[in-house]
């Protein structure tokens, strides 16, 4: 394979086929995050099939309000992580799609599309990581909170 050049660097046969491993990992992580995803969003469905219907076994008069908003909340909590391993997974899988036909066509601006693709897979996953550690940091102060006023 021809080297080409990208701002002042080479993709070179080394390079290219690293690049391209990357690439093909990306897509396997891609497709396996969709998947998951869906799981995710099928199991969401069965939690609150499943809530409502042992709870309705032990309650004569049928699922009570609280019954309700517990399957319901734990259906809303799977459907969110579904989607959002599905948006990452895409992400993931279009950093693989284009990086691959980059280097198949020796296109650079496929390439850098992918590239951008891998920025926003990145992107993504650290702003929620962010987002879960401030949720995680606000938990043990409110607990820290509550048990000082016990």
């Amino acid at each position: 394979m021809q080297s080409s050049s990208l701002f002042q660097l080479n993709i070179d046969a080394n390079n290219a086929s690293t690049l391209r491993s990357a690439a093909n990992w990306a897509k396997i992580l891609g497709i396996l995050g969709i998947v998951f995803g869906l799981l995710f969003i099928l199991i969401a469905f069965v939690v609150q099939n499943t809530i409502n219907s042992t709870y309705r076994r032990f309650d004569d008069y049928g699922p009570s309000q609280n019954t309700g908003i517990l399957a319901t909340g734990a259906m809303a909590v799977y459907i969110v992580m579904g989607l959002l391993t599905i948006i990452g997974s895409i992400f993931a899988l279009n950093f693989g799609s284009k990086v691959s036909s980059a280097l198949r066509t020796n296109d650079s601006n496929t390439l850098r599309s992918g590239f951008a693709g891998a920025r926003n897979y990145f992107a993504f996953w650290a702003i929620l990581m962010i987002i879960g550690l401030l949720f995680m940091v606000i938990a043990i102060a409110s607990g820290g909170i509550n048990s000082a006023l016990d």
